[in-house]
C-alpha cells in the first residue's frame, strides 16, 4: 500500500497543515500528493482515537467517510471483552472492532461489500495481527444466512446514513435492518449490536424484542456508543451499565429501567454541594436513581442534585456551593467581579451562550455558574467551585 519513500514522506510531514501541503509542487520520486495528503490528514484526525494504529507507519487509511463511523481503540477493546469464540462482523468497515476481536484470540470473519475498503482493511489487519482474520467481499447479512450455524457471536454496526447521505438514528432506518438478523439468534448464537449514542434505549429494547444487557459507553463524560447484547434468553427489562473508559474502573452506574420507574426522588432546595450527573447516567435515564438516600433533586425536570454533606461516590461532577441568587446585573457584579466563569444550564429559559452574551461573562476560571429551575419552579442561579477529585 505504501512504499518506503511514501512512508518517509508521511513521517516527515506528519505535523504539517494538509491543505498547505496539498498546494506544494515539484515532488520527486513519483510521489503523489493526492495519495499522501489524505494519509497525513487521517493520521492527524485519528491520533487520539487509534493510537496503536497511528504508531504503525505501514498502515494505510481509507477515505474520510469510512473514518467517521469507526470505533475508537478504547471502545473496540471494551467490546472485545464481551464476546468469545467464532465471531462474524457483518459490517466490517475500517475493521477496528474486528481487529480488537482477533487481538483477544477469537476466530473472526470480516465481511465488507466495498471491495476497495475490504482490500485496504485486509492489508491493515495483516500488518497488525497477521492472517488471523478471514476477509469476505460481499453482503454481510447474505453471507451470514448462507452460514447460519457457524457463529457464537454476530456483530453488527449498521450504517447510520440514508440513501441521500443524511444521518439516521432509528434502528429501522439503518442499513442493514437488524430485524433481518433476529431470526438467526439461536441457542448458541448471540448478537452484539453497536448503535448511535442518540438512539432511545427503551425504544431500541422494544424494537429488538428484548435484550440481555445494555452498555452506555462513554469517554471523558461524552457518550460514544450504545451496545445491546441479545440472545434467546433476552429480557424486556435488562441491566443497563454505564461505563466511563477514561477511568481504571470504568463501571460507574448499573441498574434497570424498572428500578428507575419505581424510585422516588426527594425534591429540595440547594444545600452545600451541587452535583451534575455523568452524561452516561442521563443517557440511560436514571434521573431518580442518581439521587440515592443522601442526595435530592433540585427540581422535577432539573437534573441537578444537592446534599448538605459531600457524597464522593456520586456518578458525576461535584461542586461546592458559593452563592445562590437571581440572575441579574447586580448579582453578577457582586459575585463575579472578574466577569469570568464557566456556565451550565438545566431546565432554564436561556442558553449558556445567551447568558454569557447578555451579562458579558468570559469563559473559564475556577467558578461554574449553574442556571436552573428550582424545586419551586423558579429560575435561579448558583455560583460553585468544582470539588477536587480524591
Amino acid at each position: 500500500m505504501l512504499s518506503e519513500e511514501e512512508i518517509k514522506f508521511i513521517q516527515k510531514h506528519a505535523q504539517d497543515d494538509p491543505y498547505q501541503l496539498s498546494l506544494s509542487k515539484g515532488l520527486s520520486g513519483g510521489l503523489s500528493l493526492s495519495k499522501l495528503v489524505p494519509q497525513i490528514q487521517a493520521r492527524q484526525k485519528l491520533a487520539h482515537k487509534l493510537p496503536t494504529w497511528i504508531a504503525n507507519h505501514q498502515l494505510f487509511f481509507p477515505p474520510q467517510l469510512n473514518l467517521e463511523q469507526a470505533s475508537s481503540e478504547d471502545t473496540a477493546l471494551f467490546k472485545a471483552e464481551l464476546i468469545q469464540g467464532k465471531v462474524i462482523d457483518l459490517t466490517g468497515g475500517m475493521g477496528v472492532d474486528t481487529w480488537a476481536f482477533a487481538k483477544k484470540g477469537n476466530s473472526v470473519t470480516y465481511v465488507e461489500r466495498d471491495e476497495k475498503l475490504n482490500q485496504i482493511t485486509r492489508y491493515n489487519h495483516q500488518v497488525l495481527v497477521g492472517d488471523s482474520i478471514e476477509h469476505i467481499v460481499g453482503d454481510g447479512v447474505a453471507y451470514m444466512k448462507e452460514h447460519p450455524s457457524q457463529w457464537n457471536y454476530i456483530y453488527l454496526d449498521p450504517a447510520r446514513r440514508g440513501s441521500k447521505g443524511e444521518k439516521v438514528i432509528l434502528l429501522e432506518d439503518c442499513e442493514p435492518n437488524v430485524q433481518e438478523i433476529l431470526p438467526y439468534i439461536k441457542q448458541d448464537t448471540r448478537l452484539l449490536l453497536k448503535t448511535s449514542p442518540l438512539l432511545d434505549i427503551s425504544r431500541a429494547i422494544q424494537s429488538l424484542q428484548g435484550v440481555n444487557q445494555v452498555w452506555v459507553i462513554c469517554v471523558k463524560n461524552e457518550v460514544k456508543e450504545l451496545l445491546f447484547l441479545k440472545s434467546q434468553e433476552a429480557s424486556m427489562d435488562p441491566i443497563i451499565e454505564v461505563h466511563e473508559l477514561s477511568l481504571v474502573d470504568s463501571l460507574i452506574f448499573r441498574a434497570k429501567l424498572s428500578e428507575e420507574r419505581e424510585a422516588n426522588a426527594q425534591l429540595g432546595k440547594l444545600e452545600n454541594y451541587l452535583y451534575e450527573p455523568h452524561a452516561g447516567v442521563l443517557k440511560a435515564g436514571f434521573f431518580k436513581l442518581a439521587a440515592g438516600q443522601q442526595i435530592h433533586k433540585m427540581g422535577n425536570n432539573t437534573h441537578l442534585y444537592t446534599s448538605k454533606e459531600r457524597v464522593e461516590s456520586f456518578p458525576g461532577r461535584q461542586f461546592k456551593v458559593i452563592a445562590l441568587g437571581n440572575l441579574d446585573k447586580k448579582w453578577i457584579e457582586t459575585h463575579l467581579p472578574s466577569g469570568k466563569a464557566n456556565i451550565s444550564t438545566r431546565n432554564f429559559p436561556m442558553s449558556p451562550e445567551e447568558i454569557r452574551k447578555k451579562w458579558k461573562i468570559k469563559e473559564g476560571g475556577p467558578w461554574t455558574l449553574f442556571a436552573y429551575q428550582d424545586e419551586q419552579q423558579k429560575n435561579v442561579v448558583a455560583l460553585t467551585e468544582k470539588c477536587p477529585v480524591n
